[in-house]
């Protein structure tokens, strides 16, 4: 069975490892230049920056057992702090007893090996799908048929999973039946500040939880465990403090259009509010994700499966956000295209 894959991200990840383990052949296309979607990371100023997820939790088993396969190849660590809370002009430590992970270096770091046994496609757009009613396929039904932003075509496969944004999964199956239950607006803006100051605050404070103003979450990036280069690593006196702001929502989507150079300085004047001191800054780098967070008043949708085009779509969005949920999902995916059934 041929399958092609869209997107490189978690759930593509989940999935591509449980098809290949089956036997599947397995193809993957992935816009960017390497896998990790939303749980990317980038190597900029001093060391990583980790501008999407910041964390992940594990509540099932199923998770929590992938969780530590990775911990014991030394791909994933918890990162343990105490969480801070803003609101209403007062920061304060807000203890919790959630377990948090991490990739060790890079928070995708993890995903490379579940990808191992496909072929990958990667700075490669899929622009266009064709579903063309066939008894060529192994399958005796049909054929997918994918072509590039570059005018590449990639043809001959029995099955197809999307797992990119729902956005852009409804422009990509346009006239498909399955189209019409892809939610609206199931994904929200943000705006990833990373800013590298001036001098040190020194303040103990390495995650904060923000329910006021123009942010939701500020962590202390060089506090994270391995986030600065090997060299500042070893010389941890010459390194710089440098912290992550991602604006809320709302003020994603007002300033979706803004200049990087006002988003950063949008993002100091958060930094300074929450932490109660003017910060200065040496340096900054903004990361504009236009489908981030998950849309909590919208209800999951679930995975969605056509039997009969052999297509699904799964994301964290499905079941409801989280990076657990995007795994969980890619499994379950998996699952129904190989016509297996799923127990979480």
């Amino acid at each position: 069975m041929k399958i092609a894959i869209i997107g490189a991200g978690v759930s593509a990840a989940a999935a591509c490892k449980a098809l290949t383990a089956q036997g599947a052949s397995v193809t993957v296309f992935e816009k960017a230049r390497g896998p990790g979607g939303r749980v990317s990371s980038k190597r900029a100023l001093a060391g990583s920056f980790d501008f999407g997820a910041q964390y992940f939790t594990a509540r099932s088993q199923a998770f929590l057992a992938q969780v530590q396969q990775w911990q014991s190849q030394g791909l994933v660590q918890r990162w343990e702090f105490v969480p801070y809370q803003y609101q209403h002009g007062q920061l304060s430590p807000s203890p919790d007893d959630e377990i948090r992970y991490i990739g060790t270096s890079t928070m995708h770091q993890m995903l490379a090996g579940e990808f191992e046994g496909a072929t990958m496609y990667t700075g490669c757009k899929i622009n266009e799908l064709s579903y063309i009613c066939s008894n060529v396929s192994s399958q005796s039904t049909g054929q997918w048929q994918l072509c590039s932003e570059q005018g590449e075509c990639f043809g001959g496969f029995d099955a197809l999973l999307l797992t990119c944004p729902p956005a852009q999964a409804k422009q990509l199956l346009e006239g498909a039946p399955l189209s019409l239950q892809i939610p609206e607006q199931a994904l929200l803006p943000c705006w990833a500040v990373l800013l590298e100051l001036a001098s040190a605050t020194h303040h103990q404070a390495q995650g904060i939880f923000v329910r006021d103003g123009n942010t939701r979450w500020i962590a202390q990036q060089s506090a994270k465990p391995g986030r600065h280069s090997a060299r500042l690593q070893q010389d941890t006196a010459q390194a710089p403090e440098q912290w992550l702001v991602h604006l809320s929502e709302d003020c994603s989507a007002a300033e979706l259009e803004t200049m990087p150079e006002q988003i950063s300085a949008l993002a100091a004047a958060e930094l300074s509010r929450v932490l109660g001191t003017e910060v200065q800054v040496a340096a900054a780098l903004c990361h504009r994700w236009l489908y981030a967070s998950y849309n909590s008043d919208i209800p999951p949708c679930g995975v969605l499966f056509d039997k009969k085009m052999q297509l699904a779509l799964c994301g964290d969005w499905t079941l409801g956000g989280r990076v657990e949920n995007a795994w969980l999902s890619g499994v379950e995916a998996a699952c129904k295209l190989l016509g297996k059934a799923h127990h979480i």
